[in-house]
Order: C-alpha cells, then structure tokens, then sequence
C-alpha cells in the first residue's frame, strides 16, 4: 500500500489510483465446505491500495462477463443459473502474533477459534435494492458475527463497465474497538485474502472462488534517515581517504630520507 497525502480516492476512476501498483491474484473454487464450487467463471482478481494518515482504500478489480442485478430481465436472461447479486470480499485476521515464535495465519477458509477474521464484504445488490457493504468477525464457516459496517469505518461501492467491476473499499487504519478490529500500522506484514462471487454463475454463500493468504504491507514514507545515514557513510568514507593519502605520503617521505 503507497501512502499518499490528503484525501483517498473514493471512486476507481479518480486519477489517484495512477499512483498504487496492481498486483493480480488467483482465483480458485471453494472445494472444501459442503457447498461445494467446481466451475467458476473468474480465475483472477487485480487489487491496488493507498493509504493516508487516516484510512486505507483498496481497489479490487476482475472480469465478469455480466452485471448480476436479480430483478433485472436481462441480467436473468443471461444467468445460467439461479440469478444472485456480484459480490467479493476481504479477509483480514483480528490480531497478527508479536511473538516471532508463533507465526500462525488463521485458516484460509473465514478462520478458526483459535484465529478469527475480519470479513468486508461488497454486494451489487438487485434492481429494487442498492449495492451493499456489509462487516462480519469470523471464527470458521459456523461461527460468524454480523457488524455494523461504520464500526471500523468501512465503506464499499462498486463500478461496472466493459465487462470488468472495479469495487473501491476504504477502513480506518484505527477502530474505536480494538479488540474486534485488527489495528493497521505501517511496516507490519498483514495477511490478506480476497473472495469474489458471480451472481450469473449461480454464485452465492458458500459457492464462490477465493485466493490463498498473501500479504499486505503499508510503505512507510522513506524520510530524511536514509539519506542522513548516506551522508555520515560518505564522511567516513573521505575522512578514511584522508588519512589513508596523509599515511601514504608520510612513508614516501621516511622512506626518501
């Protein structure tokens, strides 16, 4: 995640998205709850992040060959099964281990007791009803705890064209529970995962594709530190010149006389 100055882009057209690389991450079928997924659609999804001193805002965009809008008769006329709404979401663990000897990751899979997660979740919604955002904790599949999205600060909305939906999400970096929110610092390595739903595809619940954990990492701004210490060896460096010249020369000398 590129730190940048002032406010957050809050759509996936604003210019200030030229300045956040993309990285692309696959997609696979969940094979492993009893919903079982075998034939996606998407096999990828392309997310970009910013942040600033506040927030941060990411960027997750993937192909989808329709706009899955229940209500809408064209939407349904291409739906090959079920019609339910476009969705994706984000998966973030509560608490990252200080203790370099317990390097554990929550399960893939929504965590474990041991390890819950923090879902934000993005619908497209249906013809009567607007795009979604939702906020859950999560424990495993049957342990999940529905929040208020404005609890940590989350926002969610997303954009179709050409055949591709670019959905924006922004969280603050600090939420007023800390005990339920993970606690997004710069320099930190958080393990991030991504989920994505083809409402066409008859995708829904537990039916969808998911990424493996990757991680993510806000860049701290690099400051006068490097450069004071380029200096300081620079110095050294002449200095040890000097003195290396000045000794060279005082030899020359004994040496001639």
């Amino acid at each position: 995640a590129t730190r940048i100055d002032g406010g957050l882009p809050t759509t996936p057209e604003d210019e200030k998205w030229a300045q956040a690389p993309h990285t692309a991450f696959f997609l696979v079928p969940q094979i492993i709850d009893k919903q079982r997924f075998f034939k996606p659609t998407n096999d990828t999804i392309s997310v970009k992040a910013l942040y600033n001193g506040k927030s941060i805002v990411l960027q997750l965009e993937w192909d989808d060959r329709t706009k899955s809008i229940p209500g809408d008769d064209k939407a349904k006329s291409l739906s090959e099964a079920g019609l339910t709404p476009d969705g994706a979401a984000v998966q973030i663990p509560l608490s990252i281990p200080n203790d370099p000897n317990d390097p554990e990751i929550p399960y893939f899979l929504m965590g474990d007791a041991a390890h819950p997660v923090s879902l934000w979740r993005w619908g497209s919604g249906a013809k009567s009803k607007p795009q979604t955002v939702g906020l859950a904790n999560a424990e495993g599949r049957g342990s999940v705890t529905e929040r208020k999205p404005d609890e940590a600060g989350l926002t969610a909305k997303g954009s179709y064209a050409n055949g591709t939906w670019r959905v924006v999400m922004t969280r603050s970096l600090k939420t007023k529970e800390a005990g339920k929110d993970l606690q997004i610092s710069e320099g930190r390595f958080i393990p991030i995962a991504f989920q994505a739903w083809d409402g066409s595809n008859g995708e829904a619940g537990s039916k969808h594709t998911l990424t493996a954990w990757y991680w993510l990492q806000l860049e701290a701004p690099a400051g006068s530190g490097p450069i004071l210490w380029a200096v300081i060896i620079a110095l050294l460096i002449l200095v040890a010149e000097i003195w290396w010249q000045r000794s060279a020369n005082r030899r020359r000398m004994e040496e001639g006389s």
